[in-house]
């Protein structure tokens, strides 16, 4: 990624965030989850890998509300 999508601006950092997934009635909330930001509006981005990570975890036999870091389970 070149360049933010929102405000086009050029700095993007590697960072880290919580993403909450939801699925037929259950929320999982993801700790740790490794993104880019974007340096002057704060837009985070998912890298592919790291989507299809948590594509996964969303299809697991969760709980109805699960809290997970993603570092356990990557």
């Amino acid at each position: 990624m070149k360049k933010c999508f929102v405000c086009e601006h050029e700095t993007i950092e590697q960072g880290f965030t919580s993403k909450m997934l939801e699925d037929k009635g259950r929320f999982i909330i993801i700790k740790d989850v490794p993104c880019l930001v974007c340096a002057n509006c704060g837009e985070i981005y998912f890298e592919t890998d790291v989507m299809l990570k948590l594509e996964n975890i969303l299809n697991r036999n969760v709980s109805e509300l699960e809290i997970i870091s993603y570092r356990q389970v990557a």
